[in-house]
């Protein structure tokens, strides 16, 4: 019965506090942006390596 307790809990302030949620969101979209922005740098610089040593 714990779990649904806490639950309730985490809910409740999370409704409560509605700038917090949307600083909490705000962070994880800048380090789901920033993870895709990252890997698509990096996925790149791959390809460009093994470009250059096929030799196009």
């Amino acid at each position: 019965m714990l779990p649904v307790a806490l639950a309730t809990g985490v809910v409740d302030a999370l409704a409560s506090d509605p700038i917090l949620v949307a600083l909490v969101v705000g962070l994880l979209l800048i380090v789901f942006f920033a993870y895709l922005y990252i890997r698509r740098t990096l996925m790149n610089l791959r390809d460009g390596y093994e470009d250059a040593y096929r030799g196009k």
